[in-house]
């Protein structure tokens, strides 16, 4: 295979990749946004670890309780999609921002599942966008080749 050839495959399937994640997040968000509320105690805040592999990022770190149907709770899951993250400063004022007592979204079919934070849909868009340019120009790519091969 030429290196041409792979670079507009690896281009196809890292598009593909991309489409996967954003359609994760949107069906995440989906299934997340219409979940009661009760309200939490705050009970830590903080900027949590740095985020291995998406360089100078930060987690935030929320711990809250909460009770639903006489039942206590302890989470720490600030978004709804657990690994979301940002630049230290902005993790500090986001944990720093949440009111105490702070609305907590719960599964209505499993309370212990919680968050307080939905995720922004700006994350759907930009690995939408990603995911399609990749495939198109991968595409594009390979019927460059495809044209190429029938040239005499």
């Amino acid at each position: 295979m030429t290196k041409r050839l792979l670079i507009a495959l690896l281009f196809v399937v890292m598009g593909g990749v991309a489409l996967y994640i954003a359609f994760y997040v949107s069906s995440e968000i989906r299934r997340g946004k219409d979940w009661p509320t009760t309200p939490g105690k705050i009970l830590e805040r903080r900027v949590g670890e740095r985020m291995a592999t998406r360089g100078p990022n930060f987690l935030p770190y929320v711990k809250y309780s909460y009770t639903v149907d006489g039942t206590s709770y302890v989470n720490d899951q600030v978004y709804l999609i657990r690994k979301t993250g940002d630049l230290e400063d902005k993790i500090k004022k986001l944990v720093d921002a949440l009111p105490d007592p702070v609305p907590v979204h719960y599964n209505p079919k499993q309370p212990s599942e919680a968050y307080l934070i939905i995720n922004p849909m700006q994350t759907f868009w930009i690995t939408l966008c990603v995911g399609i340019l990749g495939i198109v120009l991968g595409l594009m790519q390979l019927f460059v080749i495809w044209m190429k091969k029938g040239e005499p």
